[in-house]
């Protein structure tokens, strides 16, 4: 069973992961926490559940499942920790609707399982902050056996909690779950240090993308750049028009992703001089922006984003030889060595970044096929997502069969 934010609604990096492993198993239940529409095509063997939880519950059931003995056995466990007080004071309200909201889930899936006769799954949530306290609920009373997480970025640091300051219940979910996947090695350095005793069960589990047959080898001209994020504040999408500019050559910029900031980029794009020109492409399916890598020569991936894991959309412009340009910020060093792009340190000027930029785009001395021999080496998709089915089999067979 593996549990999404939106898949197959949306994180179309799950749909490459899947395109591997789901073959490894006799049946994939998706179920995802937000219901869409336009779903990815799915495997033979897979079927989207629906639990309703999308409507989330009345502040009634709420009150009602916080005075359980099993959440006082959570916030016990939590607050046992003395470094979590103050977080857990200052954000009372978000932790025990996120509580109650996770308790709620796990007694909805719990009859779900119970009658699907299902127990003997292996239950994986793609995030570690989505529906993995319920997993872990579960866990700790029997009710399933194995249950697993991936940890990413804002569900791992809790810098990115903002004034909470604190991973929702991490240690109760590190107590309860078989194996936590980090997708960085910076990540599981940070979950093992936070976990305690629980810090054996923290892996490295990598993501990644098809290494593509060919890629272009001319030059573009002019040289042309590619961001790939969403558009809100934190990827600080809104300063490259002004790290463009700061380059002072001619240059073509596009970007992919759309987002809450895409009118405040219109409008700095929009002062750009004539030498630049810009496309804000907007959403498009993945295979959309594989193509497009297929059939135009890219100069240079850029990001600016404040906050990562380890980006995809960085494996792929890597994939098909393209150098990255961005801060040195999450997991981003460990996909970046030297040989394959530029890192700065995230607090750089946007004068800094341009210079590095255009660097990049005026020496050359980026060659493609070493960009992809390094991407090669650790985030081919096939190699990488085999692994992991492997990893999740053997805990299936091994330890946790016999809880």
């Amino acid at each position: 069973m593996l549990f999404a934010s939106r898949f197959p609604y949306g994180e179309s990096a799950l749909r490459g992961e899947l395109e591997v492993t789901a073959g490894r198993f006799g049946r994939l239940f998706i179920v995802p926490s937000n219901i869409g529409t336009d779903a990815a095509e799915l495997p033979p063997n897979a079927v989207v559940v629906d639990l309703d939880w999308e409507k989330g519950w009345r502040r009634s059931e709420k009150l009602r499942v916080l005075c359980s003995r099993q959440a006082l056995r959570i916030l016990r466990r939590t607050l046992r920790h003395r470094s979590n007080w103050r977080s857990y004071g200052a954000g009372m309200r978000t932790y025990t609707d996120i509580l109650a909201t996770q308790l709620l889930k796990a007694r909805s899936l719990e009859g779900w399982v119970e009658a699907s006769d299902l127990r003997d799954a292996i239950f994986y949530d793609y995030w570690f902050e989505n529906s993995t306290l319920a997993l872990a609920v579960l866990r700790d009373r029997g009710a399933i056996r194995c249950a697993v997480s991936r940890a990413h970025g804002f569900d791992l640091f809790d810098y990115r909690w903002g004034d909470s300051g604190r991973v929702p219940f991490r240690e109760y979910k590190a107590e309860f779950l078989d194996a936590i996947f980090t997708v960085s090695e910076v990540g599981a350095d940070y979950l093992r240090h936070r976990v305690g005793d629980s810090g054996g069960k923290v892996r490295v589990s990598r993501l990644g993308v098809p290494l593509p047959a060919s890629y272009p080898r001319e030059d573009a001209d002019p040289p042309l750049v590619i961001s790939c994020s969403m558009l809100v504040p934190l990827k600080r999408v809104h300063l490259i028009p002004a790290v463009l500019e700061a380059c002072g050559r001619r240059l073509q910029w596009v970007h992919f992703g759309e987002g809450s900031e895409r009118d405040k980029i219109e409008a700095a794009a929009a002062s750009l001089p004539d030498t630049v020109t810009w496309e804000l492409k907007g959403w498009v399916d993945n295979s959309e922006l594989r193509d497009f890598y297929a059939t135009r020569p890219v100069s240079a991936f850029l990001s600016l984003s404040q906050f990562e894991g380890i980006p995809v959309s960085m494996m792929e412009a890597q994939s098909f030889g393209v150098p990255i340009v961005g801060p040195a910020v999450g997991g981003v060093p460990e996909l970046v060595p030297v040989e394959a792009g530029v890192l700065l340190p995230p607090e750089a000027s946007v004068a800094a970044i341009g210079e590095a930029l255009a660097d990049v785009l005026d020496s050359g001395r980026f060659d493609a096929d070493k960009v992809r021999a390094v991407f090669a080496t650790r985030f081919d998709a096939a190699a990488n997502y085999r692994a992991f089915a492997d990893a999740l089999l053997s805990l299936w067979s091994g330890g946790a069969a016999d809880a």
